[in-house]
């Protein structure tokens, strides 16, 4: 068949014509030919050096032995022992000395950080400062004190959890279960309105000062001033994790509190533990200095 030359350009045709517009039989370059069949060369290579084709129940290992499964393992591996090796100080060095030492927390809170929020802050806040129903961490006020050693076992063993050494900490439902008649809650809660200052019923508070006594007093102490060895909250302050309303007061008596805290000793290192209880220090200063 005697070639056909398209009239404006002079290239030889393919052949193929569209709706008056012809083909042109303009082939890919011979730099770029020789680049295609060099990469199909080089992909030839690497399937018999790497890992490559699947089988039906595996699959082509190359023969160099490479598996970037290994290569990740083995970095994450070596990155571990790394930070095992930078955060050896948390094992090997006393709580106490830990909290005092300046040098400590510029060199890993950033990181401790991340720790926090990963597992703390859907309760407590990105800022520590808690939300309705879970307390404040950073406001000096502990029911079993802020001291290093009682924060990290807290953080072991949580609060009403399923740890067999959990702290208890659970404000009976008098009203609910009808341990004090309705009267006789209503002049408690006017006692503790006015321990905490606020407007109450005078008459009211003196008969719930007896009451308070006589029901509350073995956990909350004398003037609801709470206890450390308890596990009770002030109820002379202002830091109320439940509200300290006439309402919320009432709704506490009547129902009871006794919220959960997770015990975090097995679901994290002693390490990463110990890491929390001196970022909760640390920034417990840091709110407590501005």
């Amino acid at each position: 068949m005697k070639p056909e030359f398209d009239e404006v350009s002079g290239q030889e045709t393919t052949g193929h014509e569209w709706n008056g517009i012809k083909e042109l039989n303009t082939p890919m370059p011979w730099a770029f030919r020789i680049w295609l069949w060099a990469s199909i060369a080089v992909a030839a290579l690497l399937w018999v050096l790497y890992p490559s084709f699947p089988s039906t129940s595996d699959y082509l290992k190359g023969t160099i032995g490479y598996s970037s499964r290994e290569a990740v393992n083995l970095a994450v591996a070596e990155g571990e022992a790394k930070r095992a090796e930078a955060y050896t100080v948390f094992t090997e060095t006393e709580l106490d000395t830990l909290a005092e030492d300046p040098t400590l927390q510029a060199k890993f809170e950033d990181d401790i950080a991340v720790l926090y929020r990963d597992n703390c802050a859907v309760c407590h806040g990105r800022d520590l400062e808690g939300q309705t129903n879970f307390p404040n961490l950073v406001d000096d006020h502990w029911l079993w004190s802020g001291w290093p050693e009682e924060i990290e076992y807290t953080l072991q063993v949580g609060i009403n959890s399923s740890h067999e050494d959990t702290r208890f900490a659970e404000m009976p439902a008098f009203g609910r279960n009808e341990m004090l008649p309705d009267e006789e809650i209503s002049d408690i809660v006017e006692y503790v309105l006015s321990i905490l200052g606020q407007e109450h019923d005078a008459e009211a508070a003196l008969r719930g000062d007896e009451l308070f006594l006589d029901n509350c007093s073995g956990c909350h102490a004398e003037g609801g001033v709470g206890g450390y060895e308890t596990g009770a909250p002030s109820l002379a302050d202002s830091q109320w994790i439940y509200g300290g309303s006439r309402e919320e007061i009432a709704e506490t008596l009547e129902v009871g509190r006794a919220g959960v805290m997770p015990a975090w000793s097995g679901r994290l290192s002693d390490s990463e533990i110990r890491q929390l209880t001196l970022y909760l220090i640390w920034q417990g200063r840091e709110h407590g200095d501005s």
